[in-house]
């Protein structure tokens, strides 16, 4: 029914610009926080194919559905960089925004993203992000989305106001073409949550084009305090690690990950001695793929 619906949106997806965007909203047990996200979208962007993929056990309103012509997708495997790819499969424009469903837009958030996509050169968007009780210094023209070749370092700072190359994005307010995503397979489903999804795929996408910061793509992020995919300590760290492992095996070569992985496993030593299997594990059944 609601796909049958879509299909009387008058011109849907049609940009000024000529670009076509669909924005994917990944949810899991947050109910109405997606919701109120596409009601703002609507308000700012009354075209935009809006794409909500609800893995929660408590599902979203169907007559709010109806009312904001939401793309909804019911899909009962809880992994992040899972709804994502699904998401991606059902999206049909140009440019492909991945919100969190927590997070506030500006009137300007959207149309920042498309700008920078007038470069042909550009095959991903990273948009500023503030976060709740986050204090942002004065002095806001700091370096942002970077690390090293050993990938034993990075840095964040997406609070800040300097445009520039990125090498990774953050997850709640982020843009790709379309095109590059479906080259490149989507998000990579063995990293799931803590996460490292955006850093894996960011990585990717700059090796086929640049990426940019746009502070202007402002979002702020209010950090839900319920739902989403939270995961005990003991776990968080293990699993956070595998996925680091795996994440150096993709993207460092040998012998430049054989440094990475002394150093990272002097940290873990120090921060969590009992994930180190879990980092070694990432990376060997990562690099035996």
């Amino acid at each position: 029914m609601i796909n049958g619906l879509w299909n009387f949106i008058p011109g849907a997806l049609k940009k000024t610009n000529s670009m076509q965007i669909s924005i994917v909203i990944p949810t899991y047990n947050r109910p109405g926080l997606a919701m109120n996200l596409a009601k703002e979208i609507r308000r700012y962007e009354p075209k935009a194919e809006i794409i909500v993929v609800d893995q929660s056990t408590v599902k979203e309103d169907p007559k709010k559905i109806e009312t904001l012509f939401v793309k909804y997708i019911d899909d009962n495997k809880v992994n992040t960089s899972t709804a994502k790819n699904v998401g991606l499969a059902k999206a049909t424009g140009d440019i492909v925004f991945f919100f969190d469903d927590d997070i506030e837009i500006t009137p300007q958030t959207i149309n920042a993203h498309l700008n920078e996509y007038e470069d042909p050169e550009v095959m991903g968007i990273a948009g500023r992000v503030i976060n709740d009780g986050e204090e942002v210094p004065r002095t806001t023209d700091v370096e942002t989305g970077k690390t090293n070749r050993f990938l034993t370092a990075f840095i964040s700072n997406f609070w800040g106001t300097k445009r520039q190359l990125v090498q990774f994005p953050y997850g709640c307010n982020m843009s790709f073409r379309r095109s590059i995503l479906k080259k490149l397979g989507g998000f990579d489903e063995k990293i799931t949550p803590p996460g490292f999804e955006e850093y894996d795929l960011g990585l990717s996408v700059t090796m086929k084009g640049k990426m940019i910061f746009s502070p202007e793509a402002l979002v702020y992020h209010h950090r839900a305090t319920t739902g989403g995919n939270r995961l005990k300590k003991t776990d968080w760290f293990k699993k956070y690690y595998w996925n680091y492992g795996r994440m150096i095996a993709k993207h460092v070569s040998l012998p430049g990950s054989i440094y990475s992985l002394v150093r990272i496993a002097g940290r873990i030593l120090k921060e969590y001695p009992p994930a180190i299997g879990s980092f070694f594990t990432g990376y060997f059944q990562s690099i035996s793929a």
